[in-house]
C-alpha cells in the first residue's frame, strides 16, 4: 500500500517510476498493455488479478492525449474487466463519488495539474492514484503537493507515477506520439525557435517512453544534414545519460532489457541484443506520403480515414450517405485474425479471401445442420446438437467478423469504382520506370475535366510526377499546374516542393526518387487481377470487379528500407555517409575524438520518422525486416493520411507566398 500523507510532509507525494517487463520477444503494444494494467491495478503488480470485490471498482479518470493511448489497448469491457466502473474526461462535469478511488492517466501539464487539484479539493473520490503519461517536471509536482495540502486532503492522493507511456501503440511493431501536422508545424517559416524546443522536449519525452517500456539502450543514428532530427538525438542521449548518471541502479533498471546490465558495461557490448534506434526526417522519402495506396490497411487509412484502429462506413454499400443509408463504427486490430493476416495484402486478394471465409462459414454452417441424417438420426441429432451449441460462440464472432471486412471492403470497392483508384495507382506506379515524356502524357490525361477521380486525387498524382522526375522542365511544370487550377486545384503545395527542391534539401531523397516513387503500400510481387477474383461472377462483391482493370504492381524498395539496411548491417552507403552516432551508454568522447562503435551487425531496431508516418511505409519496413530476419518496430509522429499530408503542403506553399500562422503545439 502506498504511504498516507499529513499536512507537515509537503515531499510525501511521491514520484515513482512503474517497471514493467520486457524482453528481445516481446511487441511494444503488449509491453504497454501491461503497463496500463499495472495503472489500473492501483499499484499492484500480482495482487488484483481479478475484481471480485466492491473495493476493486474505481473510476477512470483521463485527458485527450490518454484516452488516444488507452483506446487502441481496451475497449469498454475491457476496462470493465479491470474494475473500471466508470470512465470519463478529466474536463467533464463529473459528480462526487465518495466511495470510490480515481485512477488519473494525464500528461504532465500546468492545466492538468490544476484540474486535479480541483477534484481534491471538491472531494470527488475517496483516494487519488496520479498517474502521469510521461517524466512529471519538478515544479508541477511541488504544485500539486501545495494544492492537495491546501485542501487538507494529501492523505487521499495514494502515489503519484511515472508511467512513461507517453505514446499510442497500434500494432504490435508500430507506435504514433499522436503529434498532428508535425511537418508543416516545424516547417513553417513562422515557427519560433520556442516552439521547436517545445516541440523537440515532446519528441524526447515520446521515445524516452518507448524505450523504457521496452526496456531498450539503443545505439542512436540520425542524419546530420537535418537540424531537427539531430536536436532530437542529442537531446535524447543527454536525457538518457543524465538518467543513467544520476539515478543510479533504479535508473539502470529502467533500461535493463534482454542483455543490458546497466550503466557500467561496456560499450562494445552485442549488437545482436541491443537495438538500434534510427530518427529519420520526413523529407527523406516525400513521395510515399502521397502515393495511392493498393493494400488493406493503408487503403482502409486512406480512402475510409482509419484512426486509432478504428473505421467508419457505409452499411448498407452505398458510396454517399443519404437518408437511407446508415453509418457504422467498427474497431479492427491484431486481435483480428483476418486482419492480421491480410491487412498488408493488395485490396483484390482481400476481397478474394472475405468470399472464401464466406464461403467456407455457410459450408460448416450447412454441415452443422445436416448433422441429424444417417443410420442412426436421433444418435447423430444428439451428437449434433452438442457440437453446434459448442459452435455458437466461435460461429457468432466468426459472422462479426466476415460482416465487418465484407462492410470494409465493399466501402473500398465503392471508392475504387467512383474514383478510378486502381488506374490512379498504377499511372503512379508507372512513373518510375517510363519516361519523362510519357509521364507528363498520362498525366495530362489525368487532368482533363472529364477523368475520374477527385480533384485532390489530381494533386497528389502531379506531386508524385514532380518527386518521381525531378527533372522536368518548369514549362512542362506549369502546363500541368495551370491544368490542375482550371479543375480548382490547389498548387501551393506543389509550390513548396519546388521550393524545396531549390534549396537542396530534397537531394537524398531525389536521388533515391527512381527506387522509392512507387510506395507500394509495403505489397510485393504481383496482384492478382481483379476481373478474374470470383471467376462465376457470383458471391461476395462479385458485382463490379469486372468494370475494373487489371493492375500489377511492381517491387520496389521503399528509401527507408535501403538506409535500414545500410545503418543495421554496418555496410557503408551514400545514403548514410553523414549519418551521426551517439551511444547514451559510452563513456563520454573527448571534443575531436570518435566515440567507440559497436562494428557488429544490429538484429533489432527503432525507426522513427520525425513530420509523420504512413501504413504504406510501415507495411514496407515489415515486409523488409522479415525478408532480412530483423526486428524493426516503426513509429512516427503521427500516422498522416495522404489527403492530411496534401493540406500540410499546401499551407507551407501558402505561408512562403504571403506568410502563415505561427503554429501552435498543443
Amino acid at each position: 500500500a502506498w504511504p498516507r500523507h499529513t499536512d507537515a510532509q509537503l515531499c510525501a507525494l511521491r514520484l515513482v517510476a512503474a517497471f514493467v517487463d520486457g524482453g528481445d520477444g516481446d511487441k511494444i503494444q503488449e509491453l504497454q498493455r501491461g503497463q496500463i494494467l499495472r495503472m489500473l491495478h492501483l499499484g499492484n503488480s500480482s495482487e488484483q488479478q481479478a475484481w471480485g470485490g466492491a473495493q476493486t471498482f474505481k473510476a477512470l479518470v483521463y485527458d485527450k492525449f490518454c484516452q488516444d493511448v488507452i483506446a487502441p489497448l481496451y475497449k469498454i469491457y475491457g476496462l470493465r474487466n479491470q474494475g473500471v466502473s466508470v470512465n470519463v474526461s478529466l474536463l467533464a462535469d463529473r459528480g462526487p463519488m465518495p466511495d470510490v478511488p480515481a485512477v488519473y492517466f494525464v500528461e504532465p501539464t500546468e492545466a492538468n495539474v490544476k484540474r486535479i487539484i480541483e477534484d481534491i479539493t471538491a472531494g470527488l473520490y475517496e483516494s487519488y492514484y496520479i498517474n502521469f503519461a510521461s517524466s512529471v517536471p519538478r515544479s508541477l509536482l511541488q504544485e500539486l503537493a501545495r494544492g492537495t495540502l491546501k485542501a487538507s486532503a494529501a492523505n487521499k492522493v495514494a502515489g503519484v507515477f511515472d508511467r512513461y507511456v507517453s505514446f499510442v501503440s497500434l500494432s504490435p511493431a508500430l507506435f504514433s506520439l499522436n503529434m498532428p501536422d508535425a511537418y508543416a508545424r516545424i516547417h513553417s517559416p513562422k515557427t519560433s525557435d520556442e516552439y521547436i524546443q517545445r516541440f523537440i522536449s515532446r519528441l524526447v519525452d515520446g521515445l524516452l517512453s518507448v524505450l523504457i517500456t521496452t526496456k531498450s539502450l539503443p545505439v542512436i543514428r540520425c542524419p546530420a544534414s537535418d537540424p531537427v532530427a539531430e536536436m532530437v538525438a542529442r537531446a535524447l542521449d543527454e536525457r538518457i545519460r543524465e538518467m543513467l548518471r544520476t539515478g543510479g541502479a533504479v535508473a539502470a533498471e529502467l533500461f535493463a532489457g534482454g542483455s543490458s546490465r546497466g550503466p557500467d558495461s561496456a560499450a562494445s557490448g552485442a549488437s545482436g541484443q541491443r537495438p538500434l534506434l534510427c530518427i529519420f526526417d520526413r523529407d527523406l522519402d516525400l513521395v510515399t506520403m502521397l502515393h495511392h495506396t493498393w493494400t488493406y490497411q493503408a487503403m482502409a487509412h486512406d480512402v475510409l480515414g482509419m484512426k486509432l484502429n478504428k473505421v467508419t462506413v457505409q452499411v448498407d454499400g452505398n458510396e454517399e450517405a443519404t437518408a437511407q443509408s446508415k453509418s457504422q463504427t467498427f474497431y479492427i486490430d491484431e486481435s483480428d485474425s483476418f486482419w492480421a493476416q491480410h491487412a498488408g495484402e493488395p485490396f483484390p486478394n482481400v476481397a478474394a479471401a472475405v468470399h472464401e471465409a464466406i464461403e467456407e462459414y455457410n459450408q460448416r454452417r450447412a454441415d452443422m445442420t445436416s448433422s441429424g441424417q444417417g443410420d442412426d438420426p436421433m444418435g447423430n441429432l444428439t451428437a449434433g446438437l452438442a457440437s453446434a451449441f459448442s459452435a455458437i460462440p466461435e460461429m457468432t464472432e466468426k459472422k462479426r467478423c466476415l460482416d465487418m471486412h465484407t462492410n470494409i471492403a465493399t466501402a473500398l470497392l465503392n471508392s475504387i469504382k467512383a474514383r478510378d483508384l486502381a488506374n490512379l495507382f498504377e499511372v503512379e506506379d508507372q512513373f518510375a520506370s517510363q519516361s519523362l515524356g510519357a509521364s507528363i502524357s498520362q498525366m495530362e490525361q489525368l487532368l482533363k475535366e472529364d477523368s475520374k477521380g477527385t480533384t485532390l486525387d489530381k494533386t497528389r498524382a502531379l506531386m508524385v510526377l514532380y518527386l518521381t522526375k525531378p527533372s522536368i522542365s518548369p514549362g512542362q511544370l506549369q502546363g500541368l499546374l495551370d491544368a490542375l487550377q482550371k479543375l480548382g486545384g490547389d498548387t501551393y503545395g506543389v509550390a513548396y516542393l519546388r521550393q524545396l527542391s531549390s534549396m537542396k534539401s530534397m537531394m537524398m531523397q531525389s536521388a533515391a526518387a527512381a527506387s522509392s516513387a512507387s510506395a507500394l503500400s509495403g505489397a510485393s510481387g504481383p496482384a492478382s487481377l481483379m476481373n478474374s477474383i470470383f471467376s462465376k461472377g457470383e458471391g461476395l462483391l462479385s458485382a463490379g470487379f469486372s468494370s475494373i482493370q487489371n493492375v500489377i504492381q511492381q517491387k520496389r524498395e521503399l528509401v527507408i528500407c535501403q538506409v535500414l539496411e545500410s545503418l543495421m548491417e554496418q555496410k557503408p552507403s551514400a545514403l548514410t555517409e553523414n549519418y551521426i552516432y551517439l551511444d547514451p551508454k559510452a563513456p563520454p568522447a573527448s571534443p575531436g575524438v570518435e566515440v567507440p562503435r559497436i562494428r557488429t551487425p544490429f538484429r533489432r531496431s527503432l525507426a522513427f520518422m520525425i513530420g509523420g508516418g504512413s501504413y504504406a511505409e510501415m507495411q514496407s519496413v515489415m515486409e523488409w525486416a522479415q525478408a532480412k530476419g530483423k526486428q524493426v518496430t516503426y513509429g512516427c509522429t503521427d500516422l498522416v493520411s495522404p489527403e492530411h499530408f496534401v493540406n500540410e503542403l499546401c499551407h507551407l506553399g501558402r505561408a512562403q507566398s504571403r506568410g502563415g500562422d505561427d503554429p501552435d503545439l498543443s
